[in-house]
C-alpha cells in the first residue's frame, strides 16, 4: 500500500523506512510477539535514525491489531525526532475494522505535535488491491 501511495507523490521525493519482520511465518509471528512485549532489539537501529526534520510530509501506515495499530507505531512515533509541526498522512489496513486504529494513530500523532492532513483505512478480506491506495496518493499529492 505504501509503495502504491508513494508512486503518486510526484510533488515529493520519497524515502522509505519500513519496519519489516523477516523469515518464515513462525519466525515472523515470534518477532511480532516480541514487539508487542516491548522487545525491539531486532529493529533498534531503525529506531535510532528516525528523524522527521528533513521531510515536508510523513506518510505512516499500519495494520489493525484489534482496534489499535501495533505497539511498534507508538514506540516509533514517540522516538521520532522533530515530529512537532510536521505534516503527516496516515493509512491503515484491516480486514473488518472501519478504521478505529487510524483514529488512534491520528490522536497519537497530534499529541506528539504532528499535523494530520489526511487519513484513510483500506479494508479487504483477502486482498486489498491498489486502486484506492493510488487514489489516496493522488489526493495527498494535491494537498
Amino acid at each position: 500500500m505504501a509503495e502504491a501511495i508513494a508512486s503518486k507523490l510526484s510533488n515529493y521525493e520519497v524515502v522509505f523506512f519500513p519496519f519489516e519482520t523477516k523469515g518464515n511465518f513462525t519466525g515472523r509471528i515470534k518477532e511480532l510477539d516480541k514487539f508487542e512485549n516491548g522487545d525491539y532489539s531486532s529493529i533498534e537501529q531503525d529506531f535510532s535514525i528516525l528523524d522527521a526534520e528533513p521531510y515536508d510530509l510523513i506518510l505512516i501506515g499500519m495494520p489493525a491489531y484489534g482496534s489499535q495499530p501495533p505497539k511498534t507505531f507508538s514506540t516509533a512515533t514517540e522516538r521520532m525526532n522533530n515530529l512537532s509541526g510536521k505534516r503527516v498522512a496516515l493509512f491503515g489496513t484491516s480486514r473488518f475494522r472501519r478504521g478505529s486504529h487510524v483514529q488512534f494513530m491520528k490522536e497519537h500523532i497530534e499529541a506528539n505535535g504532528g499535523e494530520v492532513i489526511e487519513q484513510k483505512n483500506f479494508r479487504g478480506l483477502l486482498m486489498l488491491g491498489t486502486k484506492k491506495a493510488l487514489e489516496f496518493g493522488t489526493l495527498i499529492n494535491s494537498l
